[in-house]
């Protein structure tokens, strides 16, 4: 029987066609990251009070006042406000002063001044004023999500991650139907389209809606570019391209701090953000169709050519034909393996346990990478230095699960197990530090307990289930994570309830999941399981025959997506 891989040993398992491609597709995945984590500058929260139109004709240079001093005695003026424990003074966001009819005068300053009578306090009847200093504009400041409107922020990046999930489905459907490339190409021209159209959107509804579009277009071309990046490397390069791959997915995730810090106007960010999409779709015409999805097709003509396309940039010797007729009629004759189901994966009692652990690990490890990653800017600290450290803690942390997993004293069990607690732990001291560098820093030890832990879960999961129904299994998590994924931007919105409870719940759940995580057999150094049996009794006897050299292929972690691609 042909093996692809047998073909790329011969034909230049990282030649400079490999190289081209694999560009490209770094390329792609410096800006994966943009399109899910720019919510974090468009919805960031902006400082609000009441606006009171009727005094915005004063003349301000005739009473001797700067622009600055006339909007400050304006303000003292019309806004409650009350000093803090630490004598801060803080304005109400929500209510002001009765001031209709009333001229302004610079004297009038019921807060500095208690003596002077005030008048009735009434709700914002007039709009809001809104701090520009350091966000120009913003989905906030556009769509007054403010004073009982804040939960409604989060709701855009749950439609962004609901996306995520019907992407995956549907357009995993029609990938192996119609070809990679082509789904690849129209999720191009839907991000362009969808972000394009977001940055003109005229109400908050309007951009919810296309924010769907965004993640749905997103998905795809992440886990695509991946296999067509990967795909056509050879076995004994595959590994260290997939670990390369993620690098710059985290440096894109830094630079976009950089950009938003100069371009504080959230639709010219957006048209930013989605810009590179024009550049990608003229890239397009570089990228060849999946070699496996045409083989598997039965498109050994179309397949053949590429791979002499191959061996002919890496001038390697050829030994065609690849396919011959008699490779291709024992192909379709061959009977058609009954496929596995989900059921499968409950069937058995062990198994059953081990998919109820592994499927709340990725519940788990989902939603809290999503939401810390897009609660940078409520740290306490510069929205941007804190955002940027977000993407940077992630290189670190993807090495650090690549050795870890690796070292025989350790292996995945207890690898896993101890970021999840570290994560979780880091989440939970966060409850008694006060926002600020401190509570920044402890945020950041989760997120990178949880990045690391987030990438050994692909692996772990992927050894513990046969050959026959391990697609399945990893399929089926990663479903259950989009949806987890979902619920992680509501989560955000309990901060009103009591500021730290987000990170609470997410230090209990990773606690739990890293707990439980010590249920699970190890996987290092076994052979994996081939038979739904040999799952079932996995890790129950330790065999000497049961060793294994190497991986069997490579499993990646898709920071954006969670998705898993094997190759074997």
């Amino acid at each position: 029987m042909i093996r692809l891989d047998d073909i790329l040993v011969q034909i230049g398992e990282f030649g400079p066609y490999q190289k081209r491609v694999f560009a490209i597709v770094c390329m792609i995945y410096f800006t994966a990251s943009w399109q899910s984590m720019v919510a974090v500058f468009m919805a960031a929260s902006v400082d609000h009070w009441c606006a009171v139109p009727q005094w915005d004709n004063f003349n301000c240079s005739a009473a001797g006042l700067s622009e600055q001093t006339c909007m400050l005695a304006m303000k003292n003026a019309s806004i409650p406000a009350n000093y803090t424990n630490d004598h801060q003074l803080v304005y109400e966001q929500c209510v002001k002063y009765n001031v209709s009819g009333e001229a302004f005068s610079p004297e009038i300053d019921p807060v500095h001044d208690p003596g002077l009578p005030t008048s009735q306090v009434i709700e914002c009847d007039s709009g809001w004023v809104y701090d520009k200093s350091q966000y120009k504009s913003s989905i906030i400041t556009d769509f007054d999500l403010v004073c009982g409107m804040e939960d409604q922020t989060q709701i855009p990046q749950s439609a962004y991650y609901g996306g995520y999930l019907a992407g995956s489905i549907i357009n995993g459907t029609l990938a192996d139907m119609v070809g990679r490339w082509w789904i690849l190409m129209a999720m191009m021209f839907v991000r362009l389209i969808a972000g394009t159209a977001i940055a003109f959107s005229s109400n908050f509804w309007v951009f919810t809606f296309l924010r769907f579009f965004q993640g749905y277009a997103a998905i795809s071309i992440y886990i695509i570019a991946f296999i067509v990046g990967i795909e056509f490397v050879g076995p004994s390069k595959r590994n260290i391209t997939g670990i390369i791959l993620s690098i710059p997915y985290a440096l894109g995730y830094m630079c976009l701090a950089g950009i938003a810090y100069f371009v504080p106007y959230w639709r010219t960010l957006e048209l930013i953000c989605v810009s590179p999409a024009l550049i990608y779709i003229g890239l397009m015409f570089f990228l060849p169709e999946s070699v496996r999805w045409q083989i598997s097709m039965g498109k050994y003509d179309k397949a053949e050519k590429t791979l002499v396309k191959i061996a002919n940039s890496n001038n390697k010797p050829l030994s065609s034909p690849f396919f011959s007729s008699d490779f291709r009629k024992e192909q379709e004759a061959a009977p058609k393996e009954k496929r596995a189901t989900g059921i499968d994966l409950f069937r058995l009692p062990r198994m059953r346990l081990t998919t109820i652990i592994l499927i709340f690990n990725w519940m788990v490890n989902a939603m809290v990478y999503h939401g810390l990653s897009i609660n940078t800017s409520n740290l306490g600290v510069n929205d941007y230095v804190a955002f940027a450290v977000s993407g940077a803690v992630e290189i670190p942390a993807f090495l650090l699960a690549v050795v870890a997993v690796e070292i025989k004293f350790i292996g995945r069990k207890i690898s896993l197990s101890a970021c999840m607690l570290v994560g979780g732990v880091a989440c939970l001291f966060t409850t008694f530090i006060p926002p600020g560098a401190a509570l920044t820093s402890v945020a950041m030890i989760g997120k990178f307990g949880i990045s690391a832990s987030f990438t050994i879960l692909y692996l772990y999961t992927a050894e513990l289930y046969p050959t026959k129904i391990r697609s399945v299994a990893m399929g089926t998590c990663s479903m259950f994570a989009r949806i987890s994924g979902i619920m992680a931007p509501l989560i955000l919105t309990l901060a009103n309830i009591w500021s730290p409870l987000p990170l609470v719940i997410y230090g209990s759940v990773t606690v739990i999941a890293g707990l439980l995580t010590l249920f699970l057999p190890e996987t290092l150094g076994q052979k994996l399981p081939e038979t739904i049996e040999e799952g079932e009794n996995y890790g129950m006897e330790s065999d000497e025959k049961n060793t294994l050299s190497g991986k069997n292929g490579v499993y990646i972690r898709c920071q954006d997506d969670e998705e898993v691609t094997i190759i074997d």
